[in-house]
């Protein structure tokens, strides 16, 4: 196994110095909070990235704890101290389905169990905290997923998103009575999988009446 990437790059001083920050245990709220500051660090993109909290995935059958939304789709699933691995091997399923690439943040104490349960793929962030400091780190960095299920992607779109797409991509409308299911079917029988990828990540940046939030990519 590589030596951790310490990301002291990454990390604020506030964020890691100032008692009155650090919370006597971490936890997954803890975690959460300090990812979606240290979000602008990390995030690399050419177009404008947006934050989602708690997006469900593969039909309302998961949800994940952060999503990006940029010209990837980045799913960062975070396991806290007091959290188990019991539904990771779930999550794995449901977002190695969808997303680009997928970041397990993870406490010191979980990482051993969770480890095994998670494709070679994914990234790996270890947090800790000892003597009242907080500190985290890449042990893996993510990779691209080796077999994204596109069907999966066009499900997280909205009913007139997919009919969109199905008149800017192919020129039709809907036949009467069509389902999202065919309108899916008949956009990736007409349709290369990259063109497909490209306009249903813009479908969901530039979605309305939606909760995301805008993130600052450096």
């Amino acid at each position: 196994m590589p030596s951790p990437v310490r990301l002291s790059e990454y990390c604020t001083r506030e964020a890691t110095s100032r008692e009155d920050r650090i919370p006597l245990e971490i936890s997954e709220r803890f975690l959460r909070d300090f990812i979606k500051v240290q979000l602008p660090r990390l995030v690399r993109s050419r177009t404008q990235a947006l934050l989602v909290e708690e997006m469900e995935v593969c039909l309302g059958r998961a949800r994940v704890d952060l999503a990006v939304i940029a010209d990837r789709l980045i799913g960062i699933e975070i396991k806290g101290p007091k959290d188990d691995v019991t539904r990771l091997p779930g999550q794995v399923q449901a977002y190695s389905k969808c997303f680009d690439r997928v970041v397990l943040v993870v406490h010191e104490s979980l990482v051993e169990k969770a480890r095994p349960l998670i494709p070679a793929w994914w990234g790996v962030v270890v947090s800790s905290q000892r003597d009242g400091e907080f500190a985290y780190w890449f042990e893996r960095r993510p990779r691209p997923n080796p077999s994204p299920d596109m069907d999966a992607v066009l499900s997280l779109l909205w009913r007139d998103e997919i009919d969109g797409m199905l008149a800017d991509l192919l020129g039709t409308i809907p036949k009467p009575r069509a389902t999202k299911k065919t309108i899916r079917s008949e956009l990736l029988e007409g349709v290369d999988l990259a063109t497909l990828h490209a306009a249903s990540l813009n479908r969901l940046r530039n979605r309305n009446d939606w909760r995301g939030v805008p993130v600052h990519c450096a």
